[in-house]
């Protein structure tokens, strides 16, 4: 898949050592020239997040992160700021393109002051109480042991300070790949990933870090470049992106002035039972905020009247009686009791885009029949489940889903041959040909009833509209996620207006 504007790619550590190589080899720029441009950003959100106009410590540590803080602290000094750089081992140890800018910096008047050992303990913390921010430019991206000894006490010291902490790339002592703590790392208030995100930022430890995260500094490096090594060498998946707000603008492409409602986008929903009459409407909220041209509703005959008089937009339908063979595309389950599994194989034998939430998931986990059937199907299948319904399909405990949301859905796209939206904090989406965004938006808000009907109708929505999968599903995921994070609105049903209203701000500065 090709590289669009709004892409943001999640590399590993060696993905992103080789997209730098091949960045110098293509276009003649130097280490010295990347290292430079990431020093001028440290430098930029430094002045940004320092309590007040006080002096800032940078500490460094043996590699490329380290130079990237001495070319900071020369440009800091530049701008008058007093600044203190505190290397973590001996100058002389120093080498390469860190020695280069090490000099440099003190030959422009930055005040270095080596700490190399627990016997600095006392005066490396006096210094970290005079900051007004203290820059982590230690490891980045370069831990692949433990960290202990005198690293490990100087970071923990890093902790105790009362500024904030502004780390480069990303929190030293997290592993750039795994996100696990390697011995001891240090607890950033922001990260400034240089160039783009790594795994380490949203997997295990790395993401219980309770930071800002800023938008990763350009330094040079195409993200078509980044592609190309996440593709020849891929980690996890195939594709690995963190969805972004840009796309939602691409979802929604202009009309024709001649466009009537069947052009639009017709989408049939089969959902409701007793008891449960609210979820196939709130499917429907969902759908008609994202524009689609014709909502219709099946329901079982015995609850028709009540769901029947409780919409206005949508058309219902009988289920013994719903002419549903004319669509564009099908989201099915939404508060369906037990009872529905013949029709839900019927359902599986439309030739057209199919979302399959709540109920639909639980009959599907319980009958190997229906997963063959799913399995085979040539058309677009797309499961929305949330952990509980992740894990009867898996035959796995809630608990291991939680633990590692991004294999329970990769699981969950190789046993059954579908799109996976793996609900939740941070949500996960995988295609079929293990395509992946992680989703960064969301707030706890979204965690009540009926939320995740609205989720499905949007997707549902968009589909039925002709928009591409690989647009309209993380678009979707990432229009409901954003406009959960709103304040204002505490009931599912009051979604449909804000995502209507974010809709009709991304059509206006389109």
């Amino acid at each position: 898949m090709a590289a669009r504007r709004f892409y943001k790619p999640i590399l590993t550590a060696e993905q992103m050592r080789m997209a730098e190589q091949k960045t110098m080899q293509d276009t003649g720029i130097t280490s010295l020239e990347l290292m430079e441009r990431a020093g001028q950003a440290i430098a930029r959100e430094s002045h940004k997040h320092k309590l007040d106009s006080g002096r800032m410590v940078i500490v460094v540590g043996a590699g490329n992160n380290g130079g990237d803080g001495f070319v900071a602290a020369r440009l800091l000094r530049k701008d008058q700021v007093p600044i203190t750089v505190i290397p973590l081992i001996p100058l002389e140890d120093m080498k390469g393109d860190l020695k280069y800018q090490a000099d440099l910096a003190m030959q422009s008047g930055v005040k270095v002051r080596p700490m190399v050992s627990s016997d600095d303990a006392e005066k490396f913390a006096s210094w970290l109480k005079r900051a007004v921010l203290v820059v982590d430019a230690i490891f980045g991206i370069g831990v692949n042991k433990p960290i202990t000894g005198w690293i490990s006490q100087a970071i923990e010291l890093m902790n105790q300070a009362h500024c904030p902490t502004l780390s480069v790339d990303i929190a030293s002592g997290i592993h750039a790949d795994s996100g696990e703590i390697m011995g001891a790392a240090v607890h950033a208030d922001v990260t400034l990933p240089i160039a783009a995100y790594k795994w380490g930022h949203w997997l295990k430890d790395g993401k219980q870090q309770d930071c800002k995260m800023i938008t990763p500094a350009p330094i040079g490096i195409r993200k078509t470049t980044m592609m190309e090594m996440i593709q020849a060498h891929p980690f996890i998946a195939e594709q690995s992106l963190l969805n972004d707000e840009g796309i939602i603008a691409e979802a929604f492409p202009s009309r024709p002035v001649d466009a009537y409602k069947q052009a639009c986008g017709h989408l049939w929903i089969f959902g409701g039972s007793q008891g449960y009459t609210g979820a196939p409407s709130l499917v429907a909220k969902g759908a008609q905020a994202v524009r689609t041209g014709v909502v219709s509703l099946a329901v079982p005959d015995d609850v028709y009247p009540i769901v029947a008089a409780a919409s206005l937009e949508t058309m219902v339908h009988p289920e013994s009686i719903a002419p549903w063979k004319k669509h564009h595309a099908i989201v099915a389950g939404p508060g369906w009791s037990d009872e529905q599994t013949a029709l839900l194989n019927t359902i599986l034998g439309s030739a057209k885009p199919l979302v399959l939430d709540a109920n639909a998931l639980n009959l599907i986990s319980r009958d190997e029949e229906l997963q063959e059937t799913l399995r085979q199907r040539q058309a677009l299948s797309l499961l929305t489940p949330h952990p509980g319904e992740a894990a009867r399909l898996l035959g796995i405990s809630i608990a291991e889903v939680q633990a590692d949301r991004i294999k329970t859905a990769l699981d969950l796209v190789d046993k059954l041959n579908v799109w996976v939206v793996l609900k939740g904090a941070r949500s996960v989406v995988v295609s079929p040909d293990k395509h992946l965004w992680l989703n960064p938006y969301g707030s706890a808000n979204l965690a009540t009833a009926g939320t995740g009907d609205v989720l499905a109708g949007v997707i549902g929505g968009l589909l039925a509209q002709g928009i591409d999968p690989d647009i309209a599903i993380p678009a979707g995921v990432a229009l409901h996620s954003i406009s959960g994070e709103q304040s204002g609105w505490h009931k599912a049903g009051q979604l449909e207006d804000i995502i209507a209203n974010k809709v009709a701000s991304t059509l206006a500065n389109a």
